[in-house]
């Protein structure tokens, strides 16, 4: 005997519907009203969230300021050190080419770390806050760490400890600055790009602007 497979008609008198049909459809309906509860605090961050232009998730967002983060200040930190193979008494193609990998590196896993670590910031963003403020400039000092150590490298091998020291203080003070904004921001772990791009930029200027200014 083939059997048959009954779905629910909400058209038709809850008389009419199998009791295996309507059962699933409750245990959905609870399980998409769970999810939603979790995401939203309430209806207006539903509704803000559904009025997004370009919402970003948590794990967009933290990859996008990674890259940021591996382009801008690795580049202030090259150019004040080295003129970026560009100008002063250092300069020459072999230096700027070196520079320009390290720089390239430096974003590639840059992006790379803040996709991974976003798990753990938005973890750390529904927590209280100040457990939050002490989680995250732990996850900004890792990714730091990583990224300088892995730019670095391409520097004869002897750059990838200044690299990641270097690194785990921007890392810090970047995440330190980015994640409280992003989490007043962000609604049901999204947000609206136009308001990430100013924060992550800002920060990222700022960082990279201090470099500059160090030692003048």
């Amino acid at each position: 005997m083939y059997g048959t497979r009954t779905t629910l008609n909400l058209e038709r008198p809850p008389e009419g519907n199998d009791v295996h049909a309507r059962l699933n459809w409750l245990l959905a309906v609870n399980a998409q009203a769970e999810r939603r509860r979790r995401m939203f605090r309430n209806l207006t961050e539903e509704e803000e969230v559904l009025l997004m232009r370009h919402p970003l998730s948590t794990r967009q967002s933290f990859a996008l300021f990674g890259l940021l983060l591996g382009i801008f200040p690795p580049a202030a930190i090259f150019s004040k050190i080295f003129g970026y193979g560009l100008s002063g008494p250092m300069q020459g193609a072999l230096l700027f080419l070196a520079c320009l990998g390290m720089n390239v590196i430096c974003a590639w896993v840059g992006y790379v770390m803040g996709k991974a670590l976003s798990g753990a910031v938005e973890s750390a963003e529904r927590d209280r806050w100040d457990l939050m403020m002490v989680l995250i400039p732990l996850l900004g000092a890792g990714w730091g760490a990583v990224t300088g150590f892995a730019g670095g490298l391409i520097f004869f091998g002897i750059g990838a400890i200044f690299g990641a020291i270097c690194a785990i203080v921007v890392g810090t003070l970047a995440f330190t600055m980015f994640a409280p904004l992003h989490r007043l921001n962000s609604r049901g772990g999204m947000i609206d790009a136009r308001h990430f791009w100013p924060l992550a930029t800002g920060a990222t200027v700022l960082i990279s602007a201090l470099i500059l200014g160090l030692g003048n």
